[in-house]
């Protein structure tokens, strides 16, 4: 790859990584690169990867950028990467959604190989209030648990350390009512009310549920859910029809592919983008086609859904 041994290969690793395994990882990876004779920098401040990605010469941007973290480290790297550099995730988060879609690892002989052996593919990216986010955006309930995490949380977290919000929100949220405004190419506007809405470039979610198995990266769409009935019993009854893939076809379940869209309630309601807190609404939410460029695994240049 000749961008790669000029230009040089940029390994961004989240701030809150610390010193455990996945930094290991990344160590690692960095060695195999320069033993592999490739020229390496590796990163950990947001600020740093600003500064190296800030060049408007594609021959001053890195010739790849390894994104070693979660979904929100890939989402960091992403917004700051121009569309023609490749990207390459390494998962060490809790959910690594975009990683598993893709079949990603943190095995080093395969990221390496990836790098250097993978084949590119530009897919969509959407943006939600200006940021942008390759994998969801959401608002509602499961937003709020993302709120209270995002309040607590010290370092690395796993599943079970979102009981304590999940308790918190179940005794505190009220489901307020959404407004959903679509705008399409064509200029024909609509709108859902709803208590919970979704919209995905990627059929994935958290725990593996199958909430739009729809969504497809590279169709210059992004894919509403809405869930039009509050109340935490329905919260239950959503997420048992979802583990089941009965709520396809639910009458209160809206389901639409949307290039944008603006949502907003009455009263304060949290969003998350990519799995980390972003805000609150009000939320402008638009497709961004073509926006990232991946470097996928060689065993996975066929995509399926």
């Amino acid at each position: 790859m000749p961008d790669v041994a000029t230009r040089g290969i940029l390994i961004f690793t989240s701030p809150k990584a610390g010193t455990g395994q996945g930094h290991e990882r990344v160590l690692e990876l960095e060695a195999e690169l320069r033993r592999s004779g490739l020229p390496v920098s590796v990163l950990n401040a947001p600020a740093a990867l600003r500064e190296q990605t800030s060049g408007t010469s594609k021959s001053t941007q890195p010739g790849l950028i390894v994104a070693a973290g979660g979904d929100g480290t890939l989402a960091l790297v992403a917004r700051h990467a121009s569309a023609q550099t490749p990207l390459v995730p390494m998962p060490l988060g809790t959910e690594n959604l975009l990683a598993r879609q893709f079949g990603y690892t943190n095995d080093v002989a395969r990221v390496t190989q990836t790098i250097l052996k993978g084949c590119d593919r530009q897919i969509d990216a959407g943006l939600a209030n200006g940021r942008l986010f390759l994998v969801m955006a959401t608002c509602g309930f499961d937003a709020e648990v993302v709120r209270g995490m995002h309040l607590t949380r010290r370092g690395h977290i796993t599943r079970w350390t979102y009981c304590g919000p999940i308790l918190r929100a179940m005794r505190r949220y009220r489901f307020p009512e959404l407004r959903v405004e679509i705008s399409d190419d064509a200029g024909v506007d609509s709108c859902v009310l709803c208590r919970w809405a979704m919209l995905f470039n990627l059929p994935r979610y958290a725990a593996s549920l199958g909430i739009e198995p729809e969504a497809c990266e590279t169709d210059g769409w992004l894919n509403l859910a809405a869930f039009t009935r509050g109340s935490l019993a329905n919260g239950f009854r959503y997420l048992a029809g979802i583990a089941m893939g009965r709520h396809i076809g639910w009458a209160d379940v809206i389901r639409r592919p949307v290039t944008s869209c603006r949502i907003t309630s009455s009263v304060p309601v949290a969003y998350q983008i990519d799995g980390d807190y972003a805000g609150k609404l009000p939320l402008d939410i638009s497709v961004l086609p073509g926006r990232i460029r991946l470097r996928l695994p060689p065993s996975n240049v066929t995509i399926s859904h």
